[in-house]
């Protein structure tokens, strides 16, 4: 008996023994050698993602990381700022003047550009300036155009209709001037046919007059009367008398260009001349209300201009002085 119960006793420990053993290999088996169970060879290596899942770091490596926590912005899509978060200053905010704001406010500059004087004159601008040039536009008496200032070209017009008038040649549009716009005075010309030019000295204006009516009127300036001597040239020192005698003439040579006087007296705007050496020719605005010149008919430079632009005076075109 005794020898039967020590049996079952080996017998026992000898299964308990066994069973230890086979759970030993079972826990082994599980930690690394999962490979065997698909049939793969003992020696090779698993699934790299397997084994990196078991055995990789607790913090994940950028490139396993893909998708941002909720609510983040993606990192591959940056997000611009918005109006919302970053305000731009509006259009609005600081708007601009409106053209019915700076209307509102008329510019001084334009109000003190408009001055007139009573009587009207040199230097002055506005409605009624730019009126009394039509009017002597209408009447014939030549200006550069009708602007509304009254500068050197509009001077030269009321000086011959002060000249034409008989008045006094102060270049101020006084109540008399006035008058002799309003009533369109204008001279009487001796010719009675034809395109003409005509000087009157004592008036000292040019006239053109076609078929016996004067269509325009120029202030001029002739032969002051005083004695001279030329400075220069083959009459050098020779003594002569500044005077445009009378009678009747004819445009002969002229010279489209500045000319000097072979004389030595100065330069002659596009002269035409009509008696020898004297000459319809430009002097810039030195055309003053009285004989100023050495016998020469001086008109200024922009109505010698136009006497060349619009033909009024070609070659072989009667000049009567008188």
């Amino acid at each position: 008996m005794t020898l039967g119960r020590g049996l079952r006793t080996r017998t026992r420990r000898t299964v308990a023994a066994a069973a230890l053993g086979t759970a030993a290999m079972v826990l082994v088996a599980g930690c690394g050698a999962s490979g065997t169970s698909t049939g793969m060879p003992s020696d090779a290596p698993g699934p790299q993602v397997t084994t990196a899942e078991a055995t990789g770091p607790t913090t994940p490596s950028p490139t396993t990381t893909t998708e941002p926590p909720a609510g983040s912005p993606s990192p591959t899509e940056p997000v611009a700022p918005t109006t919302a978060t970053t305000p731009e200053p509006a259009a609005t905010s600081t708007p601009e003047p409106t053209s019915s704001a700076a209307s509102s406010t008329p510019k001084p500059t334009k109000t003190a550009r408009v001055t007139e004087h009573k009587d009207l004159r040199s230097g002055d601008s506005g409605a009624r300036v730019l009126a009394l040039q039509k009017k002597l536009l209408a009447n014939g008496y030549w200006i550069t155009d009708a602007d509304g200032s009254f500068g050197p070209s509009t001077l030269q017009a009321v000086w011959a209709l002060q000249k034409v008038a008989g008045l006094g040649r102060d270049g101020v549009v006084g109540p008399k001037t006035l008058a002799a716009v309003e009533a369109g005075t204008l001279p009487t010309p001796r010719s009675r046919s034809g395109h003409v030019i005509e000087v009157d000295l004592a008036k000292q204006v040019l006239l053109i007059v076609d078929d016996g009516h004067v269509t325009t009127v120029l202030n001029a300036s002739t032969g002051s009367g005083k004695q001279f001597s030329s400075p220069s040239g083959p009459s050098k020192g020779t003594q002569f008398t500044a005077v445009t005698p009378t009678g009747t003439y004819r445009i002969g040579r002229q010279y489209d260009a500045l000319y000097e006087s072979r004389l030595g007296l100065g330069k002659m705007w596009r002269p035409k001349f009509f008696n020898g050496g004297i000459a319809i020719h430009g002097l810039w605005y030195d055309v003053p209300p009285y004989p100023a010149s050495h016998g020469c008919v001086r008109v200024s430079n922009p109505a010698m201009d136009w006497i060349w632009s619009a033909d009024q005076a070609p070659q072989g075109t009667t000049v009567i002085v008188y």
